[in-house]
């Protein structure tokens, strides 16, 4: 398997003795080949075979209103622009009060990107990514809710320590140049064994910071001590909140928010509600959306949809438990998603209140219809581009703004047409 060796790297860096390694999906017969074709979850015929083309898993959901609702489309009449491309390996999009817009590059670096498209060098002072991990790298970046004033970014990494220590993980704070050509005051707020995803700022001004337990049998997301597998939350100066749900939990992370992920890529917060929503991604079917309350586990890998990479069912393919949290909604095959958005603007009204996902290996923008907290409706968006979508986020003016993952990542820009 690619990067088998970095994996054991990664496992004996997170303290794990003698993993098995998820293994890629077996390869497509025929005949699932030709199901995959009519399969309204996977991407579109001409993008060639779908990666979970042979997962026929189905299992049944707890409630009739948690998977495969009906599908719908047509709401809202739209137009897709390419705002800027050369993005390799592109992660995360934050918008600046400049116009400009902020991306992480995977490999390395924070860039600026104009309403135009020009592409800015790194940004000075942006820590150095060293990692043999392919998919692990510099993820997410967001800004301060008082940015205007104190200029200060969150993000969050993975490289090499100062220590010599393999894969670890960093969430840290700097401040953005009035120039924007560099960072400074990079402080590190969380280090650790650890895989951090995306990063979100409560109305109190707490960080909430997704975390992955990405190598099987997945020991970490079920342990207190771990940081794997969370939803944590820190404040801005890296201390702990006094009303975390964990701090009289004997030898838990103080951190610990919510437990039992597997690898969520995308958290956005209702804009009435407040709530954090959260996307994960289970490792062969299964992926699930959630509300995250803390205090609360969320199953994986005592529970879930799907099974694991190698075709063999997770935890005898337990799909439910009393004490763990079932999902909202649940999708198999998987769409492999990251990125997340619930729109709340005036300029694309067939869609307001809709949640967008961006699916990686199923290579579509997912738009869900919302009913009560209850997805009612299901849309498959920009199939037909045949592209890995990263990142999604409503923009300052009202628009979508999706962010392609591949060697020439692009901005899109959706619109009315």
């Amino acid at each position: 398997m690619r990067n088998a060796a970095a994996l054991v790297t990664l496992a004996a860096a997170l303290g794990l003795a003698g993993p098995v390694l998820a293994q890629q999906a077996p390869t497509a017969t025929p005949e699932q080949i030709a199901a995959a074709a009519i399969e309204d979850q996977l991407g579109d015929a001409k993008c060639g075979v779908p990666r979970n083309a042979a997962d026929d898993y189905r299992p049944k959901a707890l409630f009739p209103d948690q998977t495969r609702a009906p599908r719908v489309s047509g709401k809202q009449s739209f137009k897709v622009e390419t705002v800027a491309a050369g993005l390799p390996s592109a992660w995360g999009l934050a918008f600046l009060p400049s116009g400009n817009m902020l991306v992480t590059i995977r490999a390395g670096g924070l860039r600026t990107v104009t309403p135009d498209g020009k592409v800015s060098e790194p940004l000075a002072g942006t820590p150095a990514i060293k990692t043999p991990i392919r998919l692990f790298g510099m993820h997410d970046v967001i800004l301060d809710k008082d940015f205007a004033t104190n200029r200060t970014l969150y993000f969050a990494y993975v490289t090499e320590s100062a220590t010599g220590v393999p894969n670890t993980g960093y969430v840290a704070s700097a401040k953005l140049a009035a120039d924007e050509k560099s960072i400074t005051d990079l402080k590190v707020l969380k280090e650790g064994a650890m895989t951090p995803r995306r990063v979100a700022q409560m109305k109190d001004g707490t960080l909430l910071v997704v975390t992955a337990d990405v190598v099987t049998p997945y020991p970490s997301a079920q342990s207190m001590k771990s940081a794997q597998g969370k939803v944590l939350r820190i404040n801005t100066d890296g201390s702990i909140p006094k009303d975390n749900p964990y701090l009289s939990t004997p030898d838990a992370d103080p951190s610990i928010y919510a437990v039992g992920f597997r690898d969520a890529q995308g958290m956005t917060f209702h804009p009435v509600t407040g709530e954090p929503w959260l996307i994960e991604n289970h490792p062969r079917g299964g992926d699930e959306l959630n509300i995250v309350k803390p205090g609360v586990n969320y199953g994986f890998p005592l529970v879930s949809y799907g099974r694991d990479n190698d075709g063999k069912l997770l935890n005898g393919g337990k799909t439910q438990q009393d004490g763990l949290e079932q999902p909202v909604y649940f999708w198999t095959p998987s769409v492999a998603f990251s990125g997340m958005t619930i729109y709340s603007g005036d300029k694309l009204p067939g869609w307001k209140d809709s949640v967008f996902l961006g699916g990686l290996s199923g290579m579509q923008l997912v738009r869900l219809e919302m009913k009560g907290g209850r997805v009612v409706g299901e849309e498959k968006l920009l199939r037909d581009r045949c592209k890995r979508l990263r990142d999604v986020r409503q923009g300052p003016d009202g628009l979508l703004y999706v962010l392609t993952d591949g060697a020439d990542g692009e901005i899109l820009r959706i619109s009315p047409s």
